[in-house]
């Protein structure tokens, strides 16, 4: 393995960990988006219960359902940067997975030629003895 392979291979097992890193904040991101709608769902349940809420209460319900709301509107565009960012790192790591497959066969090409070369070197170092016997035989045919 050249010091070229082990570089590549060392890029795409980063690019690999970025991607993951990207994906599991994205996912983060979610589970934060979900636990919120459930916190703004509670919040509207106990306004919708029919029972009349004590007007403090109702003032800090209603304060705790706009701060929801405002960190919702946050979260979006959270979600919206990761989730471009995961993409782009998505598109990093199969750009440089392909910049190591045309390595991987780029080397396997040299290593055939390599093969290649040695098996053609071999056969035309060795003496073919076909070849003697046809110059015997055609010297002996020629002297009948």
């Amino acid at each position: 393995m050249t010091a070229r392979d082990r570089k590549i291979r060392r890029i795409v097992a980063v690019q690999a960990k970025l991607h993951q890193l990207a994906q599991w904040e994205l996912m983060e991101c979610s589970a934060r988006e979900h636990e919120l709608q459930e916190r703004q769902r509670r919040i509207i349940e106990s306004f919708n219960d029919g029972q009349g809420m004590p007007a403090l209460a109702a003032q800090t319900a209603s304060r705790n359902l706009r701060t929801a709301s405002v960190e919702q509107g946050a979260l979006a565009g959270a979600k919206e940067r990761l989730t471009s960012r995961a993409l782009a790192e998505a598109r990093k790591l199969k750009q440089v997975q392909r910049a190591s497959e045309a390595a991987d066969r780029e080397a396997l090409r040299v290593l055939d030629r390599h093969l290649l070369d040695d098996i053609i070197d071999s056969a035309a170092k060795r003496p073919r003895e076909d070849a003697h016997m046809t110059r015997v035989e055609i010297t002996e045919g020629e002297s009948t």
